[in-house]
C-alpha cells in the first residue's frame, strides 16, 4: 500500500483531501498530514510517504520551499502540488522542482482520482525500474571478473573497436595509468637446471602464478591483469620509471620460477596507444614468446643467465659454460643455432637494452650508465652503443627515444 502525506495549512481543505482518496478506494493510506513546510518535512522523515499532496501558500516554510528542502530527504516519491493561485510563476517554479503534476483548488474528486492512479502507476514502473537495475547491477558484480576476462581477451585479439573499448573500459571499472605498458609470461616447460620437476596440473598452475602476480602487482596500480587464450598471463601496468618497470618482469620471473619450479619466459613491451595499440603489442610479445619457448632449455637458461649477469665487466662464455655445466664450445653452437647471434653478441644486446632502460633516469651520468651494465670505459660503451642503435648514449638520450 502506498503512503500519502498531506500538506496543506487549512483543515477543512486537509479533511476533504483525505475524504477523496479514501472514497477512491485506491491502494493508499493517508499516513499523515502537516500544516507548514516545517512540520511537513519532519513528517516525511517519520513516515517515508510515496506521494505527497502540498498546498503553495502555507506559512512559515510554503510548499515550493518544502519541496525544495524535501529532495534532500526522500528521493523515490512523487510530489502534487494543489493550490488556489492559478499563476504561472507558481507553475514555472513547480516544474522546475519536478513535480509530478499541479492542480488548482477545489479539487474535482475525479481530477485527483486520476492523477493518483499516474502517480501510483509511475511508480510501479519506477520501482520495477529499480528492482531490475538493482538486480543487472548484482548480476554484473558477480559476474565481472568473468566480463572483464572475456572483454580482455577479445581487445588483445584486436576484436574491439575503438568507441567500443572506451566505453567499456570504465563500466568493467578497468582503470589505465595514462603511461602503461603490457607484460606477457609464459611457462616454457617444465625444465629448469637440467632436472625434470613434478608433474604441474595445468589449472593450479595457472591459478599459482596469477596470484604470485597479483602479490608483486600491489604496488603498481591501476594495473589490469588476465589470462589469453593459451592460458598465457597478461599485465597492463603503470610505468613510472622504464627502469624500474623492466625489474618488474625480473621479479616476476624469479619469484615465479622460485616457488613453481617452472621455467618461465616474459616479453614486455610500452604501450604507444592505451586503446588501439594494446593488440598490436600484443601480437608482438606473442610472437617474441613464441621463438623463446622453441628454444631448448640449455639455451633458456644461457639467457636467463646473460640477463641476470651482464653488468658483470668480465662476464664470458667459459663463465657461463660452467654455470651451466656444459662446455663452451657446445653452447656457442647451440646460441647461434636458435638465437642467431654468438654469445658476446646477445650479450651486447642484453646491455644496451638495460644502458637504455637505465638512461630514461635523467639523473644518472652516462659513465653511471656504462658501469652499471658492465663497460668500465666510457669511450667503449659509447662506440658500441652507437654500433646497435646508431646513435651515440648522449644523442639517443637528448632525442629521449625510450619513451
Amino acid at each position: 500500500m502506498l503512503k500519502v502525506l498531506i500538506v496543506d495549512d487549512e483543515p477543512k481543505i486537509r479533511r476533504g483531501l483525505k475524504s477523496l482518496i479514501e472514497r477512491a478506494k485506491l491502494d493508499m493510506e493517508v499516513v499523515g498530514e502537516a500544516e507548514d513546510g516545517e512540520m511537513a518535512l519532519e513528517v516525511a522523515k517519520e513516515t517515508l510517504p510515496d506521494i505527497l499532496l502540498v498546498d503553495i501558500c502555507m506559512p512559515f516554510l510554503n510548499g515550493l520551499q518544502f519541496i525544495e528542502q524535501l529532495n534532500g530527504v526522500l528521493k523515490d516519491c512523487i510530489i502534487i502540488v494543489i493550490t488556489g493561485h492559478d499563476e504561472f510563476s507558481y507553475a514555472h517554479q513547480a516544474i522546475k522542482l519536478q513535480v509530478f503534476d499541479y492542480l488548482l483548488k477545489p479539487v474535482l474528486e475525479n481530477q485527483l482520482e486520476v492523477v493518483l492512479k499516474r502517480a501510483e502507476q509511475q511508480l510501479v514502473n519506477s520501482r520495477l525500474q529499480n528492482d531490475y537495475l538493482n538486480w543487472a547491477n548484482q548480476e554484473t558484480k558477480k559476474h565481472l571478473p568473468i566480463l572483464r576476462e572475456a572483454f580482455c581477451k577479445d581487445w588483445i585479439n584486436g576484436q574491439l573497436n575503438e568507441e567500443y573499448i572506451t566505453t567499456q573500459l570504465p563500466f568493467l571499472k578497468l582503470d589505465l595509468s595514462p603511461v602503461s605498458g603490457m607484460i606477457v609470461l609464459k611457462v616454457a616447460g617444465q625444465y629448469t637446471r637440467g632436472q625434470l620437476l613434478k608433474d604441474w596440473e595445468r589449472d593450479l598452475l595457472v591459478f599459482s602464478i596469477e596470484n604470485i602476480c597479483i602479490e608483486l602487482l600491489k604496488q603498481w596500480h591501476p594495473y589490469i591483469i588476465f589470462h589469453d587464450n593459451a592460458d598465457n598471463l597478461v599485465a597492463i601496468t603503470p610505468i613510472n620509471s622504464l627502469n624500474e618497470w623492466h625489474e618488474l618482469s625480473i621479479s616476476l620471473q624469479q619469484v615465479i620460477e622460485e616457488h613453481l619450479e617452472q621455467v618461465v619466459i616474459i616479453a614486455q613491451r610500452p604501450l604507444t596507444d592505451l586503446v588501439t595499440g594494446v593488440s598490436l603489442a600484443y601480437r608482438e610479445l606473442i610472437t617474441e614468446l613464441n621463438r623463446k619457448v622453441s628454444y631448448t632449455p640449455v639455451v633458456l637458461l644461457s639467457q636467463k643467465h646473460i640477463e641476470t649477469y651482464y653488468y658483470k665487466e668480465d662476464f664470458s662464455l667459459q663463465d657461463l659454460a660452467e654455470i651451466i655445466k656444459i662446455s663452451p664450445t657446445y653452447l656457442s653452437r647451440l646460441l647461434k643455432n636458435e638465437i642467431g647471434v654468438s654469445f658476446i653478441e646477445y650479450l651486447t644486446q642484453v646491455r644496451v637494452e638495460k644502458a637504455i632502460q637505465i638512461m630514461s633516469d635523467p639523473t644518472i651520468k652516462l659513465y653511471e650508465v656504462a658501469e652499471r651494465v658492465g663497460y668500465s670505459n666510457q669511450h667503449y660503451f659509447s662506440t658500441t652503443f652507437k654500433k646497435v642503435v646508431g646513435l651515440s648514449p648522449a644523442e639517443y638520450r637528448k632525442k629521449g627515444n625510450w619513451r
